[in-house]
């Protein structure tokens, strides 16, 4: 496609010696957003700037020599540009016509635009917009059929709202626009314009059509630095408004791999996508003659997206390991070192609500993979043709000897007998309620408990794909019934487990809910100062910093990394840390898979029951005393619109010195902002990697004190200026 970029005016209102299609919006010139949304509906387009004398050398110095320049001599007028620009093409093609400083066009009008100039055989298309807001804009008339009147500059309407705008994007025949340009009469300047053009052609009786775009950020222009920044804030909020229309067009790997919502983003097309990226990285790590391990969860058409996976890896002459049944994550990756394969793939989107799906990528050496392969499969993804994507049926590929259907528990349950102190379970007779909320860690962990004698009662056991109407995150919120039975006060202890199984919730025997946070405490507790083993602990930015008092107190280090169970997994190896965590439920140990592991985390809890011989109120009261002190953790969450999320990224960008009267020591920007004061407590705020939300964090010596924090930066936030 020949496109045509009018960028030789001399006027504007912006100040300053800078050209106007060279101001920066967001950090890049005006020009190049025009540039780039075009681009992205014709990857192709061979690009023409018509530039002016006074901002020539400039231009072509900012943007380099990827595009064709064209020197408008006088500035007579943006038909008089098109003039010049248009000289040399073929005049049977077609050409876009568009002003450097329209960044606000959105592409899907571009391609729209462009899609009904062909199909209606146009000689001239041009993008128009209803509005009752008045605009300095060239009014289009139509009659009562719709028919083409005129298209009219500086005029006001003597009718009421709504008006019909020219907004200054073209589509035109470029040899017949050709035939106009003589018989336009300039005035008195010299000076000519595109309005004119159309109004030559309409009288020639060509073929001219409008495009309609009904969206009104679309109309603004920039003239002023105020229009610039109303812009720059119309471009944030599109971003929070085209997140679920991103999510089917593009693939974006977050915290814990892939997720989009089932039937949008998440769908056979891109499943097939992201398979063969991961099948394209392996073959390309030479990693394919290890085969690739395959699980997945309760989640609608989990089982049916991974036959899909299965199918395109077998294509790809990677041998498939496909679980026989939903099962933990951790399993996954358990399966994955014992294999020795290439690496895993889990279709699960963890505690993300029902209308979730994701898929989550293990490496060989079984560990979540890290942001630098991420990345490689998410390019690949999104750059992939789905007619080049290779697949065979599940049966073929059984038949081949590629797919093999296994059931992976029973190697992972021999393990844990190994690994855990199974007869002195037995021997305690511990009395265990069980809420699998739903999800795929009922059977695995059911199997375990009763293996090891456990007198146990399960809750929501069975398969919802709707996890009872919930999101199944393990929090204290959603964990009602748990609770509600463990004050009955009938068992030692009450587990809960999020969809996937990776993440842990308890319940003590008298009913309390002992926060994740508190569990990292249980297991570091047990393991150093009752098994005896040595280290340090691992926890990420937004996990509480009570660990940190403990690991103190024993003798050991705490180390602190970005979300992300990777990097614990990666801060696990680099320092021989004892155990790792995150406040929401993820813990793994040194000599275990480097993931979170819900399953070895109950099992290793009953040890400490068993072992210890004390209830679980008694101990958490005795790390408490060893301790001397503590924090109280509030958590909280901010859902973005397009308004708060604008507020969210001024502000995590802005250096604030104070947040609530306290003495700021130290602010961390490594993922989100944390501040942290003075008597060690803290309030951070980070965007979800998954969803559309921010997530706000706070410690204080008090609960009240937590709260008061959170609050105040929420406030801050809210009453940000944008």
């Amino acid at each position: 496609m020949n496109v045509v970029i009018l960028a030789g005016g001399s006027g504007t209102r912006m100040g300053g010696k800078t050209p106007k299609p060279l101001v920066l919006l967001k950090g890049k010139p005006l020009i190049l957003h025009v540039i780039d949304n075009i681009k992205e509906i014709f990857e192709d387009a061979r690009i023409s700037i018509v530039v002016g004398k006074g901002n020539s050398k400039e231009i072509r110095d900012a943007l380099g020599d990827g595009f064709k320049y064209v020197l408008q001599p006088k500035a007579l007028g943006t038909a008089d540009a098109l003039k010049f620009g248009i000289e040399g093409l073929p005049p049977e093609e077609d050409a876009i016509v568009a002003y450097a400083d329209t960044p606000l066009i959105r592409s899907a009008s571009i391609a729209g635009m462009a899609n009904f100039h062909r199909l209606k055989g146009a000689d001239i298309t041009f993008l128009t917009g209803f509005s009752k807001k008045k605009y300095p804009y060239a009014l289009v008339f139509k009659d009562e059929a719709g028919k083409l009147l005129a298209v009219k500059e500086e005029v006001r309407p003597d009718f009421p709202p709504p008006w019909e705008y020219n907004l200054g994007m073209y589509l035109v025949k470029i040899g017949s626009v050709k035939d106009l340009f003589d018989e336009i009469k300039t005035g008195s300047t010299g000076e000519y314009y595109i309005p004119e053009l159309i109004n030559v052609a309409v009288k020639k009786a060509m073929k001219i059509s409008t495009y309609m775009t009904f969206d009104d950020s679309e109309y603004l222009g920039v003239n002023t630095k105020e229009d610039l920044g109303m812009v720059s804030n119309i471009l944030e909020e599109r971003e929070m408004e085209s997140y679920e229309v991103n999510q089917e067009r593009f693939v974006r790997f977050g915290t814990g791999g892939w997720r989009a919502k089932i039937g949008k983003g998440f769908n056979s097309l891109n499943v097939r996508r992201v398979s063969q990226a991961i099948a394209n990285y392996m073959i390309d790590s030479e990693l394919e003659k290890r085969g690739i391990v395959i699980g997945y969860d309760n989640r609608f058409f989990s089982e049916e997206f991974a036959r899909i996976v299965a199918e395109v890896f077998a294509a790809n002459n990677i041998e498939v390991y496909l679980s026989s049944s939903s099962l933990p994550t951790p399993l996954v990756t358990f399966t994955v070192l014992k294999k020795k394969a290439g690496g895993g793939v889990i279709l699960t989107a963890s505690h993300n609500p029902p209308d979730y799906n994701g898929i989550k990528f293990e490496t060989f050496d079984g560990l979540p993979a890290p942001i630098e392969i991420t990345e490689r499969i998410e390019m690949m993804a999104n750059a992939v043709e789905a007619n080049k994507i290779p697949w065979i049926s599940l049966e073929k590929g059984e038949k081949a000897g590629y797919v093999h259907v296994e059931d992976f528990r029973g190697d992972y349950l021999d393990y844990i007998e190994k690994k855990i102190d199974i007869d002195a379970i037995r021997r305690a007779k511990l009395r265990v309620c069980f809420d699998s909320m739903y999800g795929s860690g009922a059977s695995t962990i059911q199997f375990a408990l009763v293996n090891a004698r456990c007198d146990l009662t399960m809750l929501h056991a069975r398969r919802d794909a709707l996890f009872g109407g919930r999101s199944p995150a393990p929090s204290e919120e959603q964990l009602t019934s748990l609770i509600n039975t463990m004050k009955e006060g009938k068992y030692d202890i009450g587990i809960a487990v999020d969809g996937d199984a990776d993440r842990i919730a308890v319940v003590d025997e008298i009913g309390n809910f002992i926060h994740p946070n508190e569990i990292m405490l249980l297991l570091y507790y047990y393991l150093h100062e009752i098994k005896g083993c040595k280290g340090g602990v691992v926890r990420n930015v937004s996990t509480s910093q009570n660990v940190d008092i403990l690991a103190k107190r024993i003798g050991e280090e705490a180390y602190e990394v970005p979300v992300g169970f990777k990097y614990i997994a990666r801060g696990m190896l680099d320092h021989n840390a004892l155990i790792g965590g995150e406040s929401s439920g993820g813990i793994t140990f040194r000599g275990h898979i480097m993931e979170k592991d819900s399953v070895y985390a109950s099992m290793e809890l009953l040890e400490m029951l068993a072992n210890v011989g004390k209830p679980l109120s008694v101990i958490m009261k005795e790390i408490r005393d060893i301790m001397g002190e503590r924090f109280y953790y509030w958590e909280d969450d901010m859902r973005l619109n397009p308004l708060l999320r604008l507020k969210a990224v001024e502000f995590l960008e802005s250096d604030f010195k104070e947040i609530s009267g306290k003495k700021l020591v130290e602010v961390r920007n490594f993922d989100g902002k944390k501040f942290i004061f003075d008597d060690g407590s803290w309030v951070m705020a980070r965007f979800s990697g998954t969803e559309p939300i921010l997530r706000i964090v706070a410690e204080g010596r008090t609960l009240g004190e937590a709260k008061r924090l959170s609050s105040k930066l929420k406030s801050k936030i809210n009453s940000q200026k944008i």
